[in-house]
């Protein structure tokens, strides 16, 4: 009898358990600044390793001649070859060049490969790309789970490599940068997505920060 009367108990609860589970995993609280930052830093990419590239064959001829790209390819091919970790054959005239770099064992484990529009490319982290806070932050006006901001970075910790890829291009260490960032609340949990990845944070005012 004990037993019948538990079931029964069981019975009737069960459907307000499961109301109130639904209600706890319903929409959260509105969107705020302070919890548009918290959701970046406990973002896993709030540390991203930077990375550059350099083409595995270089040249120019008359038809297509050197650039400002090309000299600095080269240049860091050679950083590469002083360090042992790509060798250079060189075939030269006095208006073309052919230059192709080759892995050495020493490379091997430090230089990736890449496709480009250059051809294969040798590629190795140079930098991590550090989250610094967001600012400007806005509500959507109809929908309090939804908002964007301006999300605030800067490249540091350069490695050895830094130096050496030349081509490198518009990665200053220590340098604020913006991306803009949109937030939004789906299958009961935070999400953001950058959608313009690069651009200078030229204004003064300070992000809001979390660390």
């Amino acid at each position: 009898m004990a037993d019948g009367r538990r079931r029964f108990l069981l019975f009737c609860l069960l459907p307000s358990a499961i109301c109130l589970l639904l209600f706890a995993c319903g929409k959260p609280q509105p969107l705020t600044a302070e919890k548009a930052q918290d959701i970046i830093a406990e973002s896993s990419y709030k540390r991203e390793p930077v990375y550059a590239e350099v083409p595995q064959k270089v040249w120019w001829s008359p038809r297509a001649p050197k650039d400002d790209y090309d000299e600095k390819a080269l240049r860091t091919l050679r950083n590469l070859e002083r360090a042992g970790l790509v060798t250079v054959t060189a075939s030269e005239s006095p208006d073309s060049a052919t230059y192709i770099a080759k892995v050495t064992k020493k490379g091997f484990p430090i230089l990736g490969t890449a496709p480009s529009y250059r051809g294969p490319v040798f590629r190795a982290q140079i930098a991590e790309k550090r989250y610094d806070g967001i600012r400007n932050f806005v509500r959507h006006p109809t929908d309090p789970t939804v908002g964007h901001a301006e999300l605030i970075w800067h490249y540091e910790n350069p490695t050895p490599y830094y130096a050496m890829f030349e081509t490198k291009i518009d990665k200053p260490l220590n340098k604020p940068f913006a991306s803009h960032v949109s937030f939004w609340w789906e299958k009961h949990q935070w999400k953001f997505e950058v959608n313009v990845k690069k651009t200078s944070a030229s204004s003064s005012e300070s992000p809001l920060q979390s660390r």
